[in-house]
């Protein structure tokens, strides 16, 4: 375990990550997750829409 593959998680979500379906794995360094199949489309997703932290993805990728 490494504080880079750490994701912030309200209480909540913690307790049922792994009971409700739901899945998240660090790709890149960005959290993303894929829902349960029961939902539909279970691709996995970018959690952030964060403008700096998909700039650095891209840097990531360039080097």
């Amino acid at each position: 375990t490494h504080v880079d593959n750490g994701v912030l998680l309200c209480w909540f979500h913690h307790r049922t990550i792994d009971t409700s379906g739901w899945e998240i794995r660090m790709i890149g360094g960005a959290p993303h997750v894929k829902p349960p199949p029961w939902l539909g489309d279970p691709v996995w997703r970018p959690a952030t829409q964060s403008p700096t932290r998909r700039t650095a993805q891209l840097r990531r990728q360039h080097e």
